[in-house]
């Protein structure tokens, strides 16, 4: 009696571990069978990239050479044309050489009316402007009722 109790209790064990094991062995197959299909595509698409790759992307070299006296003249005139505005600026500004563009804590908040240069600086260019800008807005809300918010939203 007890001999045949251990035969049933051990069968389904074992089923289980023959079970989970096979699944085991199915899954690693699945496994090496996709890791040598994955490397084949691999080495498939870098045999194309070498083969195709240089030839598709790359220029052939021309037999002409490119004449190098036009190259200078273009590169000379490419780094001239950067001191050109500067050599063209000849304005002054309404107090360009008097006394008070020479003291500095005073300088630094009228510069643009001693050299208008500086009009070219963000520093003092975004002021300018904001003002500018606003007071235009600020009229045209005023003297247009159609740019006044309606009454009956608020």
């Amino acid at each position: 009696f007890g001999s045949s109790g251990n035969s049933s209790l051990s069968s389904p064990t074992r089923l289980l571990g023959r079970r989970s094991s096979q699944a085991s062995q199915a899954m690693a197959r699945a496994r090496t069978s996709l890791m040598s299909k994955l490397l084949a595509l691999s080495a498939v698409c870098l045999a194309a990239h070498w083969v195709a790759g240089s030839i598709a992307f790359v220029q052939p070299p021309r037999s002409e050479p490119a004449p190098s006296a036009q190259a200078a003249v273009v590169g000379a005139l490419a780094a001239a044309a950067g001191a050109v505005p500067a050599e063209a600026y000849n304005f002054k500004g309404p107090l360009t050489g008097s006394e008070v563009c020479t003291q500095k804590p005073l300088f630094y908040i009228i510069a643009p009316a001693c050299d208008p240069i500086f009009l070219v600086s963000p520093i003092y260019l975004a002021p300018i402007l904001i003002v500018f800008w606003g007071t235009i807005i600020t009229v045209i809300q005023l003297l247009i009722p159609a740019t006044q918010p309606d009454e009956d939203l608020r």
